[in-house]
């Protein structure tokens, strides 16, 4: 059985529809992934009041540092959709599964860099 590496990915960095990875590109010589992920639908709810099925009216492009993967340094790049909100009237943009929002780390890097901070002592100086 074979599956594409798009697919691979898509599960290996939990994401479930309508997100999925787009693109990936491998820089073996600067030791990264670049994953671009992509929001697979033209409409969502509302994130401002929950209206169902409004059209997405813009994307932004944003990137999070993940955990690497292989040893190459890791980050996901996505187009962030937004909505103009037929119900409020708000312009509002989704919020990505995997961080917080405002964040520039994904949930995963933000776990692994809070657990060494509880293991790790800090030398006095």
């Amino acid at each position: 059985m074979s599956i594409g590496m798009e697919t691979l990915f898509t599960t290996a960095l939990g994401l479930q529809a309508p997100w999925e990875v787009s693109e990936l590109k491998l820089d073996t010589g600067a030791r990264r992934i670049d994953f671009e992920v992509r929001y697979q639908s033209e409409e969502m709810a509302c994130p401002a009041c929950k209206a169902p099925a409004q059209k997405i009216h813009s994307r932004m492009q944003r990137s999070w540092r993940h955990l690497d993967f292989f040893q190459f340094e890791a980050w996901v790049h996505a187009e962030v959709p937004r909505v103009r909100c037929r119900s409020c009237g708000k312009t509002s943009r989704i919020e990505v599964p995997w961080s917080r929002p405002g964040s520039h780390f994904t949930l995963l890097f933000e776990a692994l860099a809070m657990s060494l901070c509880q293991t790790m002592t800090v030398a006095e100086t």
